[in-house]
């Protein structure tokens, strides 16, 4: 394999289709002159406002980059008025232009990035940064400078918190207590102790993403989905997926929806139980849907009794700035190079994820780190978010090639182990979840709509990709919408659905226990011989 810095490919992918995007906008200097013109006067005149102090800032009420008194004084509004003034019009000229559509959505992701880069909030002007400064004597500079050196140095892409001394898996977080009852070289299958004396007889299975680890499921004790479906009397199996290395650079969707398969027949073997019902999440959840489609075409459908999918994109047309970031030329050198290496290293799809959100994910840490000489706090979920795997080359490409093609929208067009896969043929009842300010799944592509057969209902929280999985019980914001997935249309459907208060947990947990049969005596659990979870896999780097 050649010698790769982590990191660095899928950057020098996606800059090729930046630059055509820059040369392109470059070439509309001379077809659009007035255009351009119109956007410079537009800007001065915001200027001359920006001056006079002005322009509306009420945007920036709520930002927390904000939150410091010191930009209510003449200076720090100064400073936001001036850097408000260049965005304002920016909108207007962005439509105007005559682009491409993912030429102009590219521009928009970079124009987004400048803004992000030159808030006010990232210099030493910021009124945190100086009261920081002065109430230390100037040492907090010192130790954001010996941190920057050290971040550099060490060939990290973000400032982050110090995950070397934090949090243990096993005795901090996933510690929900189980065995490890079968290690294959995709997977390993984790059986969970029951909670209750008596449970339902049918045994979930949770597929989560390939990407990244499983334990946002089972983060802590408190804030775990697994915890929570056993102490409502369900019995509950895990798959936790290897991190791959280059002699895994040929499994694709194929490969693991047979290891979902395989791992589904070992859960009703050691359940006792011919049926059991399905959860997939996000890309876990494409798999979980793939295999029931699958199960439809190859005469396996009687094997389970219902599936849920949480925050899973049934509609592959994301309209993401993920995607739109990575235009043709760019996912077509990315599949290269993946290939190359043999897979998608952890810092790639990382840093991808971290550009999405700037603001909060870039800015904002090096900002305490650097500016305020100060550690960052690691929380759980913050640990976890750093926590990154390796994606295989051939997953890579079959992704892409969802996202391409969208053939979940075109039945028969996908083959997936020999079998045409067609999501309208699946008759089991489906349970969905989508988050409202899911910035890698919008919600409008977790709709099943007419894509998927069944009886089907569909639930939309208010938070995001991640938060929005994390909502134990007794979150005191929480509430959702739901309802029968009957219409054809999301937005009709939320136009109808009802609003409910509260978790969205218990409703998915009752819905599962009506389809997990009767309440029979918790098996004893022995020790699987693997180990204890949560496994061996899960810390594999």
């Amino acid at each position: 394999m050649p010698d790769h810095p982590q990191g660095r490919l899928h950057t020098t992918a996606i800059r090729g289709d930046i630059s055509a995007t820059l040369l392109a906008l470059l070439r509309s200097l001379a077809t659009q002159p007035c255009h351009h013109a119109d956007y410079l006067r537009s800007t001065l005149e915001h200027l001359l406002l920006a001056v006079q102090n002005r322009l509306d800032l009420s945007p920036l009420d709520d930002d927390p980059r904000f939150a410091h008194p010191g930009w209510q004084r003449p200076a720090g509004q100064l400073l936001l008025q001036l850097w408000q003034a260049w965005q304002q019009p920016l909108s207007d000229w962005l439509q105007g232009l005559q682009l491409a559509d993912h030429e102009r959505a590219q521009l928009h992701w970079l124009l987004d990035q400048l803004a992000a880069a030159t808030a006010p909030s990232n210099s030493l002007l910021n009124p945190a940064i100086l009261a920081e400064a002065r109430a230390s004597n100037g040492h907090s500079l010192c130790r954001g400078a010996h941190h920057l050196w050290q971040d550099l140095a060490s060939g990290r892409p973000f400032a982050q918190p110090n995950l070397d001394t934090q949090y243990r898996l096993g005795t901090d977080l996933a510690c929900t207590p189980g065995q490890v009852i079968a290690r294959h070289a995709e997977f390993e299958l984790i059986c969970y102790s029951p909670r209750q004396p008596q449970v339902h007889e049918r045994p979930l299975l949770l597929v989560p993403p390939p990407i990244n680890r499983f334990y946002l499921l089972d983060l802590n004790p408190g804030n775990s989905l697994v915890e929570h479906a056993l102490e409502q009397g369900l019995q509950v199996y895990l798959i936790s997926w290897r991190n791959p290395n280059p002699s895994h650079c040929n499994w694709g969707l194929g490969r693991y929806v047979s290891a979902c398969q395989r791992a589904l027949n070992e859960t009703r073997l050691h359940s006792g139980s011919t049926q059991a019902t399905l959860t997939g999440i996000c890309s876990g959840g494409l798999i979980a849907a793939l295999l029931c489609a699958w199960q439809q075409a190859a005469g396996y459908a009687q094997q389970l009794s219902a599936l849920s999918l949480l925050v899973t994109p049934l509609d592959t047309r994301l309209n993401t700035d993920l995607l739109r970031l990575n235009g043709p030329a760019a996912r077509q050198r990315l599949r290269r190079q993946a290939w190359q290496q043999g897979y998608l290293d952890e810092r790639s799809s990382g840093a991808a994820f971290g550009w999405m959100r700037p603001d909060q994910l870039v800015w904002a840490p090096a900002i305490t780190r650097y500016g305020l000489g100060r550690e960052l706090p690691c929380s759980p979920v913050v640990y976890w978010g750093h926590d990154h795997t390796r994606l295989p080359a051939q997953l890579v490409d079959d992704l892409l090639d969802l996202f391409d093609r969208d053939p979940l929208g075109q039945p028969g067009s996908l083959q997936l182990n020999s079998e045409a896969i067609d999501l309208t043929s699946i008759t089991l009842p489906s349970w969905h979840l989508a988050a409202r300010r899911d910035h890698i799944v919008p919600w409008h592509n977790a709709y099943p709509g007419i894509r998927m057969g069944g009886a089907k209902h569909f639930t939309l929280c208010h938070s995001g990709h991640i938060q929005g999985l994390l909502c134990p019980p007794g979150h005191p914001r929480a509430h959702y919408h739901s309802g029968p997935a009957n219409s054809s249309n999301a937005d009709s459907w939320l136009a109808s659905a009802e609003t409910q208060q509260g978790s969205w947990w218990p409703a998915w947990s009752n819905w599962l226990k009506d389809h997990s049969g009767p309440l029979v005596n918790a098996p004893v659990q022995g020790d699987g011989g693997l180990g204890p979870a949560p496994g061996r896999y899960v810390q594999q780097h």
